[in-house]
């Protein structure tokens, strides 16, 4: 384990971009995985990255540690020895915990991915797994977090609230069919990031094939005519799949 120096350092303030990528560097990771190997050699490389890791085996060993500290971001594995991992994402969304949850799992089904998804789960990789792609996710979960998946998300004139199925926009309601506001979660949640058609078609219509139809650019249309107002705009990368951005950025 690396722990982070908390000394004083007098010097140059850092920049935004320093101070975040600094924040990620030393985040507490806290890994659910009762694999031993897998789960010493996830918590050795993520410690050389600097973050500082915690490991668990057990959901009761995970229960009382997420209790005591939930860390900056989990690592959870849903097939533990002692009980599923989906009813300790459950309870942690139930007592309001926050922190980005990353699940780890040989479950590939979409259903699989859909149901953690919707769970609490930020994130889901499935097993085997580059190591280079799980920190960039987890890197991705800390830059969000400061907007996490169970609180209300807003970004420029655009505002999506729990339990709620339209969206604000410009201070106005505008009414999201449930699809619409599935994909508009999921680009905001992701803002910046491109994804795909593929992880569109999974994770918002629960597709793990392309039914060759033009499903995702009907509803994309839609919610672009939905959020003229709203700061952000929906960019097509062409023959990548869409990004949300600011509408500045779009022009």
């Amino acid at each position: 384990m690396i722990q982070v120096d908390n000394e004083k350092v007098e010097g140059p303030r850092p920049t935004a971009a320093e101070a975040l990528w600094t924040s990620c560097m030393a985040a507490h990771v806290v890994l659910v995985e009762d694999t031993a190997q897998l789960a010493a050699s996830i918590a050795r490389g993520l410690s050389e990255d600097d973050f500082v890791v915690t490991a668990v085996s057990s959901a009761e060993a995970a229960e009382r540690q997420l209790r005591a500290s939930p860390g900056d971001v989990v690592i959870l594995d849903l097939g533990l020895p002692d009980g599923d991992g989906m009813d300790l994402l459950r309870g942690l969304r139930r007592a309001g915990a926050t922190v980005p949850v990353l699940v780890l799992t040989a479950r590939d089904a979409v259903s699989a991915r859909v149901a953690a998804l919707e769970a609490g789960a930020d994130d889901y990789v499935i097993k085997p797994f580059a190591f280079a792609e799980l920190v960039a996710r987890m890197r991705a979960l800390l830059r969000r977090a400061a907007a996490p998946r169970w609180a209300s998300l807003a970004w420029a004139g655009l505002r999506l609230d729990q339990n709620e199925a339209d969206a604000v926009v410009a201070g106005k309601r505008v009414g999201l069919s449930p699809r619409e506001r599935a994909l508009l979660e999921y680009l905001l949640r992701r803002r910046g990031e491109i994804v795909n058609r593929r992880e569109i078609l999974a994770t918002v219509f629960g597709y793990d094939f392309d039914p060759g139809t033009n499903l995702v650019d009907v509803h994309v249309a839609h919610l672009r005519r939905k959020l003229v107002h709203s700061g952000v705009a929906i960019d097509t990368v062409r023959g990548v799949g869409y990004r949300l951005v600011l509408a500045a950025a779009s022009d």
